[in-house]
């Protein structure tokens, strides 16, 4: 074998080798390209369950504007890796939903607590966004001070999601007419927030529960004052009603009545 046959092969080894690393490598920045875009579409399914899982009530204007800013955010990583005109057109409409709702004053309309299995949903929902808050952290998303006060705002939702449970059951009842059910609910209802009733976040909730039992307090204390008062006129006229007969049985007119 000659030289210049040895070195044709040689060359042609290697540009074998060389061609099937550059396929290799193609294929694995393929695949690495599918984890990706896997993994950001992961991501955007569990913001957009955040946003329109979590009620209202236990979530902040800015934690969810930064929520839709997150998704806005993935929705760019993704599009720079897979164009794509539908999904452009979310990006789109969610950064116009995002401004409107920024320059919006009207407060959301808080969603009713109505079962005992939505407690245990909404917890799960607050458990997993405790985690995602912290990766968030972790990839600098989000500020160490913004995910503390988060967590201490989910923190207090754990027990309020219980809290609004109850208020909503005794809500139900004072309007059906069972005031001292209705009071011990509300009084459970404060009840379930006594582990974070000291805390600043607690507060406005606490009070609220508070004059709410003391408004039912007052209006069961009136209608039984109503009643008592209702009853004794009752009475009165029934007393007034037996003189006028009497009277009348014993007037002289009755007696002469009596003997015709």
């Amino acid at each position: 074998m000659t030289a210049v046959t040895i070195t044709v092969l040689i060359l042609l080894i290697v540009g074998f080798i060389t061609v099937v690393t550059i396929l290799q490598l193609k294929e694995q920045a393929r695949i690495e390209k599918l984890r990706q875009i896997a993994a950001l579409n992961n991501q955007i399914r569990q913001v957009r369950r955040y946003l329109d899982d979590m009620p209202p009530q236990y979530q902040p204007k800015d934690m969810r504007l930064w929520l839709l800013s997150r998704k806005i955010a993935l929705y760019e990583k993704l599009l720079s890796l897979q164009a794509d005109g539908t999904m452009a057109r979310r990006r789109d409409n969610l950064a116009e939903e995002m401004e409107t709702f920024q320059a919006s004053k009207q407060k959301r309309r808080a969603k009713p607590i109505s079962d005992e299995l939505m407690i245990l949903d909404i917890r799960r929902l607050f458990d997993s966004f405790k985690s995602f808050l912290m990766s968030s952290k972790t990839e600098k998303t989000i500020s160490s001070d913004v995910v503390h006060r988060y967590n201490r705002l989910l923190h207090f939702y754990h027990f309020k999601v219980s809290s609004d449970y109850h208020a909503y059951l005794a809500r139900k009842a004072f309007l059906s007419g069972q005031f001292d059910e209705s009071t011990e609910l509300y009084k459970e209802a404060l009840a379930q927030l006594n582990p974070v009733k000291d805390t600043i976040e607690a507060q406005p909730a606490v009070a609220k529960l508070k004059d709410l039992l003391h408004e039912i307090i007052e209006d069961i204390a009136l209608q039984k004052a109503e009643a008592e008062i209702a009853k004794h006129e009752d009475v009165k006229k029934e007393a007034e009603l037996d003189n006028e007969w009497e009277n009348y049985i014993n007037s002289e007119s009755f007696q002469q009545k009596k003997r015709f």
